[in-house]
């Protein structure tokens, strides 16, 4: 498994492995995601319950990262094995607190999410995102993924249907 050796300080904000003391503050961004904006298809938010059976399947071939300022966690990345198929795919999962948009926060935990994927022994990260959310779309384009596909009418949210735009980008190992 690879580790980060260190905390990686960016600017303002520094990346590093998650622990489960963040827990809560990671779920309070994603909760507030789900309320209010298009970054995810989930309608409903977590519950504690919910929360803690998120964490406990990060695993060996799984990564948790995390964006913290003096504040506390600002953002968050996960790598998860797409669909728990096989392990040569794995998906990839970009949350940032709204405060903290522009500052190149995403950008940094993407770049040092696809640097674990390529250590964890992955061929292929991919991400699928709903169409609406142009920022995440343009985020995942800037870091050399390819749209792949459209899955039309894939959720309802908000009160009308919403396509997901899948995209991957190839690892090399």
């Amino acid at each position: 498994m690879v580790g980060m050796a260190k905390a990686k300080t960016t600017k303002a904000y520094t990346l590093r492995t998650a622990t489960q003391d963040d827990l809560k503050a990671i779920m309070g961004l994603y909760n507030w995601a789900v309320n209010q904006t298009f970054a995810t298809i989930d309608s409903e938010p977590l519950d504690a319950e919910e929360a803690q059976a998120w964490w406990d399947a990060h695993g060996k071939r799984s990564k948790l990262l995390v964006a913290v300022d003096d504040t506390g966690v600002i953002g968050w990345a996960r790598l998860l094995p797409w669909k728990q198929r096989g392990f040569d795919v794995v998906e990839s999962l970009v949350y940032v607190d709204p405060v903290h948009h522009g500052k190149g926060i995403g950008g940094a935990l993407l770049t040092d999410l696809t640097k674990e994927a390529r250590g964890l022994g992955y061929r292929t990260i991919v991400a699928s995102i709903a169409k609406d959310n142009r920022a995440g779309v343009a985020l995942f384009a800037r870091h050399g993924f390819e749209i792949v596909g459209t899955i039309r009418n894939a959720a309802h949210k908000f009160d009308r249907w919403m396509d997901i735009t899948l995209v991957q980008k190839a690892l090399e190992n």
